[in-house]
């Protein structure tokens, strides 16, 4: 047995914990709903790829996986924009994910090739093909998305942050760029001291989503505190 389902179902059960731990007992967040599902999202990679490596089906599971990590920078993005009041319609917010999601679900054959490693996995799916222009463009509009809408949302904490003179809402505001950062920070230094590791990017960044996971449990706590003091 590879150590990599047992790191994978661990994850997943401290992720699945705090995602149901954080909307009952901080009541007093705005966004308690938001960060429950993000924390949900990343939980249920974690157990598809406990069943890549264990299941007899693993085309269906990276299928989960693929929708499960394809939603989070929508629902990360929906949720700063919740915290922070600001008007836009969800349509743009959702379009490109959903898009993509029902592409990967209606695709006969999904997963090219996988393979379970000690500690992480590589997966190509359908989606990890450049080989021509069509394919090309549409791994760019995906991986644009993916991190446009990461960086939009830790620049939009940041501002708030800027302009806000209050230390306690400083911190919390600091708390989704922070996780963030902590979560892809060590990734894209393994990858820049392991080049090889580039194809096992979405299981690298999930494995080290745990510290975006603590990280943003931690800012909703604070938040609550903040609003029962009130």
């Amino acid at each position: 047995m590879c150590y990599n389902p047992t790191i994978s179902l661990t994850t997943a059960i401290i992720e699945w914990t705090l995602a149901i731990i954080l909307p009952i007992k901080y009541s007093k967040t705005r966004i308690r709903y938001y960060s429950s599902a993000v924390l949900f999202l990343l939980g249920l990679y974690q157990l598809t790829e406990f069943m890549f490596c264990k299941s007899t089906n693993p085309d269906l599971w990276m299928r989960i996986g693929f929708c499960s990590y394809t939603l989070l920078p929508a629902i990360g993005l929906h949720s700063i924009i919740k915290y922070f009041k600001i008007k836009l319609n969800l349509i743009w917010l959702y379009i490109i994910p959903v898009i993509y999601i029902i592409m990967a679900t209606t695709a006969p054959i999904f997963l090219v090739n996988g393979q379970c490693h000690n500690i992480f996995i590589t997966a190509h799916n359908i989606f990890s093909d450049v080989s021509s222009p069509l394919s090309s463009i549409r791994f760019g509009i995906y991986t644009a998305y993916y991190f446009a809408f990461i960086l939009i949302a830790c620049l939009i904490g940041i501002r708030a942050y800027l302009k806000e003179a209050n230390q306690k809402k400083q911190k919390i505001y600091l708390m989704f760029p922070l996780g963030v950062f902590l979560m892809a920070f060590p990734t894209y230094i393994l990858m820049i001291l392991f080049p090889a590791l580039n194809y096992q990017f979405p299981s690298i960044l999930c494995h080290f989503a745990l510290l975006f996971a603590l990280t943003i449990f931690i800012g909703t706590r604070w938040e609550h505190e903040n609003n029962i003091k009130k």
